[in-house]
């Protein structure tokens, strides 16, 4: 019985080939550049949480101090419609989409090294201002109380999750984030939640 055959070898090759293709597809500067070092600023970082081995990803908002570390987070999360505590993943009809903001590495993914773009940088009174002008929106976004869709993703129809909380928090604190990307699926990304058309 012969080991290598040539239903064994065209097999292996397309193992090896979609293996290559899925690395470079998520790994890659364009989808998932370098994280940024902006010792001796303050910075807004637009950062993602990658899901589904990097092809898809949860986008939120930090802010970092003159030494790099992070301050602060702002993310969208599924939260209990009864309770209204978050969840990591949002899987009930009844489950809405509400803005949390984190200040210690102690809570959700602060201090992860994940994929950062670094959409504003400068002295702290500046970048602190820039960042404070969240408040209003991060209220009016979760008295709406927008259902989250099960898995974060709604088909057919336009979709308001996370990734919709980052770019609509972003767009409230002027800065322009229309053509920034992270990762290759990122549903939600450029729905303004306030916009009331």
């Amino acid at each position: 019985m012969k080991l290598f055959t040539s239903r064994f070898v065209k097999d292996l090759f397309l193992i090896v080939l979609f293996g290559a293709c899925f690395y470079v597809l998520t790994h890659n500067p364009v989808t998932h550049p370098t994280l940024p070092n902006t010792s001796g600023y303050w910075s807004i970082q637009l950062m993602q949480q990658p899901l589904v081995f990097g092809i898809a990803g949860h986008n939120y908002l930090v802010l970092r101090d003159d030494h790099n570390i992070i301050v602060k987070e702002l993310h969208g999360l599924a939260a209990n419609n009864t309770t209204g505590a978050w969840k990591y993943i949002g899987t009930n009809e009844s489950d809405v989409l509400q803005v949390f903001e984190f200040d210690s590495p102690h809570f959700y993914v602060a201090q992860k090294n994940y994929a950062g773009i670094v959409v504003l940088e400068g002295n702290e009174n500046m970048i602190v201002d820039t960042w404070n002008k969240h408040g209003p929106c991060k209220d009016a976004i979760n008295a709406k109380r927008i259902p989250y869709p099960p898995y974060g993703v709604r088909i057919g129809t336009d979709t308001e999750n996370s990734n919709s909380v980052a770019y609509t928090l972003s767009l409230c604190m002027g800065l322009d984030v229309s053509k920034e990307h992270l990762g290759l699926i990122t549903p939600g990304w450029g729905k303004n939640l306030l916009d009331s058309r």
